[in-house]
């Protein structure tokens, strides 16, 4: 992990650097008016990058929630300005490359007008997705199988990705359960990165009070997430104390029909191990419960019938869908992997910063019906 969060750091320094250089153009050239710019747009950059990596704060304040929403401003319009940056240098080579340097287009490019028109849709482009990370929607997606009973169906609310502070406020986390309890569900499936390394002491006594208002007959199940054990508290612990069942690389008989399997992150900092079940009976139906969206064929294999997870985000931010579906096997949704119903949520929350653009937020909603 510190190898991950030192990548990021390198990452957003060369694209604050890549955009100050871009966004200095809108300043005259005057000296007294481009120094006085540079030094404001260096404070900008740095204490953005300060916000990002530091640590918990005692609790989600006004100011911090302030702060949250200018530094993810400032983070949008820098990373996204430097993409449009770099568009209008290559845009700008081609019509060099073809002696059409006078054209109108490469005029705009290269103008004052066009850089403002950059930072004005990426400050909104900031808002909108400030605003959507606040906005948790309920989805459904039905599964159906031919290892129930006729006209059976047991519905799982999968709750994933709250990163509290960041994507869930500590004043917003007794709504999300509220509308977890609003869904009827049979049980509740947390399927890890509930907490990270901002989580405030604010959010996690949020939590625990919310746990143990959770209304659902065949109860609530947690498996960790890879940011989970980064936080000031155990997660694990927490959980248990609630009366919510951890499951580290084991099963759980929830009824005669349906077994569950929780796997323990790989890549948290207490696991770093991939474990495949290898005791499932293929009788039954064995809905798998793991953060990551990945190994999927494996499940499938050792008889998973439905796979419960998170991580991706969907597409938090935009333009990362590429990245994103290069490394798991599914992104969001609904799919099916080797036979293996599979359902990725995009969480109520994200990493990072508050916003999410163009995924919406949500509470999956899972509906296993049996039906021959």
């Amino acid at each position: 992990m510190p190898f991950f969060f030192s990548m990021v750091v390198i990452l957003m320094i060369i694209f604050l650097s890549f955009s100050g250089v871009f966004y200095i153009k809108l300043v005259p050239k005057k000296r007294k008016a481009r120094i006085p710019a540079i030094i404001g747009i260096l404070l900008v950059d740095i204490g953005t990058l300060y916000f990002m990596v530091n640590g918990s704060s005692e609790t989600d304040s006004f100011f911090y929630r302030v702060c949250m929403f200018l530094v993810t401003v400032c983070f949008v319009a820098n990373i996204y300005g430097a993409i449009f940056f770099a568009l209008s240098l290559l845009v700008r080579l081609v019509f060099r490359i073809i002696k059409k340097t006078e054209a109108g287009v490469y005029g705009f490019l290269r103008s004052s007008r066009y850089r403002l028109c950059v930072l004005g849709f990426t400050c909104l482009m900031a808002v909108a997705g400030y605003l959507s990370m606040s906005i948790v929607n309920v989805y459904d997606y039905e599964i159906y199988t031919d290892k129930l009973p006729e006209g059976t169906e047991y519905t799982f609310a999968v709750v994933t990705d709250m990163h509290m502070s960041t994507g869930v406020y500590a004043n917003r986390v007794d709504d999300l359960f509220e509308q977890i309890n609003e869904t009827g569900c049979d049980a509740v499936l947390f399927v890890g990165d509930i907490a990270d390394n901002r989580s405030s002491a604010g959010a996690y006594s949020e939590l625990k009070k919310a746990l143990i208002t959770l209304k659902c007959p065949l109860g609530a199940f947690y498996v960790d997430g890879n940011h989970d054990d980064s936080g000031e508290e155990d997660m694990r612990s927490i959980m248990r104390d609630a009366g919510v069942r951890v499951l580290v690389d084991e099963k759980f008989e929830l009824t005669e029909e349906i077994t569950l399997y929780g796997r323990d992150d790989p890549s948290s900092f207490r696991g770093r191990r991939t474990v495949i079940p290898t005791d499932l009976n293929k009788e039954k139906f064995n809905l798998i419960m793991t953060h990551q969206p990945i190994n999927l064929a494996e499940f499938a294999a050792a008889g998973g019938d439905l796979s419960v997870s998170g991580h991706t985000h969907g597409e938090q931010f935009p333009l990362m869908y590429p990245i994103i579906a290069s490394s798991n096997d599914a992104v969001m949704g609904h799919t099916i992997i080797h036979g293996m119903d599979v359902v990725v949520s995009r969480g109520v929350g994200g990493w990072g910063l508050h916003f999410s653009l163009p995924s919406p937020k949500e509470i999956a909603l899972v509906h296993v019906i049996g039906k021959h």
